[in-house]
């Protein structure tokens, strides 16, 4: 299908910009652009709300880990005792830069991946793969539905254990929600395991329903290897690194630097969604309606 294969080219020319590119500002951009194909384009019925607070708190123990653990850098913040372990030392502004470098980093890198289960669905996830990557692709697309299958699987359990007047008192309470929360883990998988050999699934060539080349992918394949090429030279000149040390300085604004994030971020921000029109039969599958019995 286009928009998932469009996806994933994006998907993985914003990982490569994020990763080549550590300057905060070009991050920061990169990390709109999948912020806003998040809000603009998420399957329905997927909400953001966890994802956010778990961007957060990882955001957060990452600036607070680095900046306590540093003890690099001219501008001190704070002196603990040298008795305390780890922490003793000198605390300097300079680590907690390191710290929010490094999680602005992550947070971005983490927001690019979501996309992959948030925007599209793990089946169209597999479809879009190339053939010979259709058994990794499955176990990709399994991957991904566990999560969110687990945390449904997780509020069902809660609320009939509650409607049985269950109430979460320590540890040991706690397994009346873990057990059932795994055997209906282990019964769905089961079931997965079971319509996967119903279905053949390894013996001969794959079937799927899929699209053409269709604008959006072929604008986001364009945009990717020239985004990752502009990246990929701003990196061997020097000019997309930023260093907290010795002493902070403000992001660079050089249009080299800011050009492969603003052109990812553009393309995530227009991606258009997929019409029922654009797909296709592809493969062995046959498409006409089924003759009345």
């Amino acid at each position: 299908m286009s928009r998932p294969a469009a996806v994933v080219v994006w998907a993985l020319a914003a990982l490569a910009v994020a990763l080549f590119d550590t300057d905060p500002l070009a991050q920061v951009i990169v990390l709109g652009g999948a912020w806003a194909l998040l809000v603009r384009r998420r399957v329905e019925g997927r909400r953001l709300r966890p994802l956010t607070i778990g961007l957060v708190v990882l955001g957060a123990m990452t600036v607070a880990v680095n900046g306590l653990l540093s003890h690099t850098g001219t501008t001190v913040v704070v002196s603990l005792p040298a008795w305390l372990p780890l922490v003793g030392g000198s605390v300097t502004a300079e680590g907690f830069a390191s710290g929010a470098s490094i999680a602005l980093g992550l947070v971005t890198a983490v927001s690019v991946t979501a996309s992959l289960s948030v925007v599209i669905e793990p089946a169209d996830l597999v479809d879009a793969l190339p053939g010979v990557l259709h058994h990794a692709g499955a176990a990709l697309g399994a991957a991904l539905n566990l999560v969110p299958a687990t945390a449904a699987s997780v509020v069902a359990v809660r609320d009939a254990q509650r409607l049985r007047g269950w109430r979460p008192r320590g540890v040991r309470a706690m397994v009346d929600l873990i057990v059932p929360v795994l055997l209906g883990a282990i019964d769905r998988s089961v079931q997965l395991a079971e319509s996967m050999e119903a279905r053949a699934f390894g013996i001969g060539r794959r079937t799927s329903l899929s699209g053409g080349r269709s604008a959006a992918l072929l604008v986001s394949a364009m945009a990717a290897v020239a985004a990752v090429v502009l990246a990929g030279v701003a990196r061997l000149s020097g000019a997309a690194d930023w260093y907290p040390y010795p002493v902070p300085t403000l992001p660079s604004a050089a249009p080299l630097v800011l050009a492969p994030a603003v052109l990812i971020a553009l393309v995530g921000a227009l991606l258009p969604p997929e019409r029922a029109d654009e797909v296709a039969p592809r493969g062995d599958v046959t498409s006409r309606p089924l003759e009345p019995a």
